[in-house]
Parts: structure tokens; C-alpha cells; sequence
């Protein structure tokens, strides 16, 4: 049987809401969208832009589509991050999320039809008929999904889009804040091996080795993380964590070689890990001030500044 067109399957998505809950545009001239890939093309014949679940993501109408160098931006979502598809992916474009708080890059599909399909599916989780939230979406502060929404709305999204790197990285977070660990790890496993420049990735399965005690494995795979994207404001960061894990192995050559890697791709990182532990110290969040304190020692073990701090946290326990 012929896979049935994306944009039919999206069609039949939305109409199970109520009216308001999606906008869409009229169709454009063929002419209009000819010039674009021709996934978001086929869209765009359809419904010449659209907001879906209220305001929860815009897709452009094809006069606001902008190309920014590899990057096609064709939407927004209601939190400000911009939707693009990438034109210099291997496989062909696949859909990135470019984060507006953090600055990161996240390959939320591997097309646009896949995308669209799984998108409209996962977000029935958290969405009502009438477009409201669903009861108990969110954890107990309200202002974040609840991990059990998290995980049944990325299953939705990937039994669309299988290799979707994010949803299924979310999904991993997800797994390990219920306590399945060793799934969390098979999981993210399989997403690093796909999306070997996938830097969070790597950390969070670093994360989790190190605390299952497979030390070495948890080094190789933070110091993997910082060389994933040098570039990153977190390069140094996850470069430092390896520092941290090889002194707990008690490999001085290692860790200076990964403490020298950290201060290179960041200048600041000891400082910046300094200031974090002043600032928890102050909070009281002493477990967390102690677990910053380790990542800076790492770097600058003979740091007069970290022996006080080591002093002052004794104190305070």
C-alpha cells in the first residue's frame, strides 16, 4: 500500500481539534513554492503557513521563509526558538530546532514530512480538544513537563521519525529522572552512534556511566562531548568533567592532559566553576557547591581559591 502523504496524514491529525485551536493559510500559486525542498514545498501548496495548538508553533508562509547560509528557517515556536530545516545534513534536510535561551542546535527531525507527522501526533499528549493543556502534563512546579508526559510524547514522536536525534535524547532524560537508568543508557547510546556530534548526548550518557562506576568509558565519552563541537560555550565544560573523572582514577597524566584541553577551549572554565560554588555555597546547595568544586579542582588542583572553598564546605557540613 502507497505511504499516504504527509500532508494528508497532518490534515487528519488536526481536524480531530476544535476550531481556533489551528490556523492555516490558503494555498499559494504553485510558482510561489516551487524553488523550495520540495517536503516543506508540498506543505506550503497546501496551507501557505499555519499556527498550530494555539500559538504553540508558526510555520511561515512562503514570503516569510528566510535561507541563513545551510539554514532554511520556515517557522517559530511559541517559546521563541526558530524551526529551519538544514540544507547541508547528509541524509538530506532534516529539521533543527535552534534553541533561543541556550544558543543550541537540536535535530528534532529527519525531514520536514516526518517532522510535521510525528509533531502533531506527540503534542496531542499535552493538548486537549479545545486546545488546553492536559490534566497533569506538568511536574509539580508547573513549569515543566511532567517526565511521564515527557516520555509518552517523544514514543509518539519517534515511532514517526525512529532516528529523530532530540526526542529521543529528551526521551533518555525522561527515562532517568523515573529511574530506568539502563534504558536511558541503551537509548542514548544508540543516539550518539547515530549523531556522533551530538554533544548532550554524549555528556548525559557520560552522566550515567559514571554513575553506574564505568569510570573510563564516562571519561572517553565527556571528553567526546567537549570535541563534538570545540566551538560550544560548553566544549570547555564537558573537557573539564573528563579532567574530573580521570583524577578520580587516579590518572594524573590523563587529567592533565584533559585539564590543559578544558582551559584551552575555554580560558575562563576554572573561574567560571569557582563562582558557581561561591554562589551555591551562598544558596546552601551544598551537594551541588561540592560537585562544582571537584570540576574545578580538576583543573587547577593547587588553586589557593579552591583550598578555601574546600575549607569553607567543610565548615558548613
Amino acid at each position: 500500500m502507497p505511504r499516504t502523504p504527509f500532508f494528508e496524514r497532518f490534515r487528519q491529525e488536526i481536524a480531530r481539534y476544535a476550531p481556533g485551536v489551528h490556523r492555516l493559510g490558503s494555498p499559494p500559486s504553485a510558482e510561489a513554492v516551487k524553488a523550495l525542498p520540495e517536503e516543506l514545498a508540498s506543505f506550503l501548496r497546501s496551507f501557505d503557513g499555519a499556527e498550530l495548538f494555539i500559538d504553540a508553533l508558526t510555520i511561515f508562509d512562503r514570503a516569510h521563509v528566510e535561507r541563513e547560509g545551510d539554514l532554511l528557517v520556515f517557522g517559530e515556536t511559541g517559546t521563541g526558538d526558530r524551526m529551519a530545516l538544514d540544507l547541508s545534513a547528509p541524509g538530506g534536510p532534516n529539521v533543527v530546532r535552534l534553541e533561543e535561551d541556550t544558543g543550541e542546535t537540536l535535530v528534532e527531525g529527519t525531514s520536514f514530512g516526518r517532522w510535521i507527522e510525528g509533531f502533531v501526533v506527540a503534542e496531542g499528549v499535552i493538548y486537549d480538544r479545545e486546545g488546553e493543556f492536559r490534566e497533569g502534563v506538568f511536574d509539580e512546579t508547573g513549569e515543566e513537563l511532567a517526565p511521564d508526559a515527557v516520555i509518552k510524547r517523544e514514543r509518539k514522536a519517534l515511532k514517526l521519525d525512529p532516528s529523530a536525534p532530540a526526542p529521543a535524547w529528551r526521551l533518555a532524560r525522561a527515562l532517568e529522572k523515573k529511574g530506568q537508568v539502563e534504558e536511558a543508557i541503551r537509548l542514548l547510546e544508540q543516539v550518539t552512534e547515530r549523531s556522533p556530534r551530538f554533544s548532550w548526548a554524549l555528556f548525559d550518557l557520560a552522566r550515567l556511566l559514571e554513575t553506574k562506576g564505568e569510570l573510563a568509558q564516562a571519561e572517553s565519552r565527556f571528553l567526546a562531548a567537549a570535541e563534538a563541537d570545540p566551538d560550544a560555550s560548553h566544549a570547555g565544560t564537558f573537557a573539564a568533567h573528563a579532567a574530573r573523572v580521570a583524577a578520580m582514577r587516579g590518572d594524573e597524566a590523563a587529567r592533565a592532559r584533559h585539564a590543559a584541553r578544558a582551559l584551552e577551549l575555554a580560558p575562563d572554565v576554572a573561574r567560571r566553576q569557582k563562582d558557581a560554588c561561591r554562589a551555591l555555597l551562598a544558596e546552601g546547595a551544598m551537594e551541588e557547591a561540592r560537585s562544582t568544586l571537584e570540576v574545578a579542582a580538576a583543573l587547577t588542583p593547587r588553586d589557593l581559591e579552591i583550598i578555601d572553598l574546600r575549607t569553607k564546605l567543610r565548615s558548613s557540613t
